[in-house]
């Protein structure tokens, strides 16, 4: 692999850069799709996209560099460079949940439908993503025996920046996302309950990144026993919990107002 796809003159145009713009156009398609019939026109969702973009951006940018900072301390124009990879999921999806807020309150939605709008199309634009952290080289996995089927190896100038073999840690995640998205389509289908979208992927989503969170390598912040990611993966698995609890006693509630 090698995270150089074509250079144009002096303008180097990296794989990473090239997957985040086809994560974002492909969430932006499925957006409009799920939108049909709910009066959410292009104007409202390319407003709403333009918010996530950067909130999410500035979020993931900023984590990434904070977990990172023993190397952009000594490397601060390297900071803005965000088509030569490094952004945290986690950083991007909590700036971008406070700005979604927001952005519901002022447009009077319903909170938990507006939520399971945006997060139904979610894992696929992160799947996406995970395959040019794989072509860049950042996050990249733990040593692994050099004779085994998941072995690979990066060169120099990528961010793994040895020739080790290590384990594929961005493809198992970008599965992982791949199957929950599945889920999530099939389950909007039957969709009986506002939140349950929601519930579905904070649960599956925590415990996907909780996992892979051992199989990494690369240079991350701890929070005790845990990486910062995998605290933040049992918090969002106690907030999918908790909503579901909370949906389905309000359920129950309202089956027996109807007897």
């Amino acid at each position: 692999m090698h995270p150089l796809l074509i250079s144009l003159g002096r303008i180097p145009i990296h794989w990473y850069g090239v997957c985040v713009a086809t994560a974002f156009l492909s969430f932006m398609f499925l957006l409009r799709y799920l939108a049909r019939g709910t009066g959410r026109d292009v104007n409202y969702i390319s407003n709403l996209l333009m918010i996530l973009v950067v909130s999410a951006a500035i979020g993931a940018r900023a984590a990434y560099v904070i977990e990172h900072w023993s190397w952009y301390a000594g490397n601060p124009a390297d900071i803005i460079r965000f088509g030569q990879g490094g952004l945290m999921f986690f950083g991007g999806f909590i700036l971008a949940s406070l700005a979604v807020f927001t952005f519901a309150r002022y447009h009077k939605e319903r909170t938990l439908d507006f939520l399971d709008w945006l997060v139904t199309p979610l894992p696929l634009a992160h799947a996406i993503g995970r395959v040019g952290c794989f072509l860049e080289g950042c996050c990249f996995g733990a040593r692994c025996e050099a004779d085994s089927v998941w072995a690979v190896t990066y060169p120099e100038g990528s961010h793994a920046g040895h020739s080790l073999p290590v384990y594929p840690s961005q493809l198992f995640e970008a599965a992982g996302n791949f199957l929950i998205f599945v889920i999530l389509m099939l389950a909007w289908r039957r969709r009986k309950l506002e939140g349950q979208q929601v519930v579905i992927y904070c649960i599956l989503y925590a415990v996907l990144r909780f996992f892979i969170e051992d199989l990494r390598s690369d240079e991350r912040a701890t929070l005790g026993p845990f990486t910062i990611s995998q605290a933040i993966s049992l918090a969002l698995l106690a907030f999918g919990l908790g909503l579901n609890t909370v949906l389905w006693r309000k359920k129950e509630r309202r089956a027996k107002k109807e007897e």
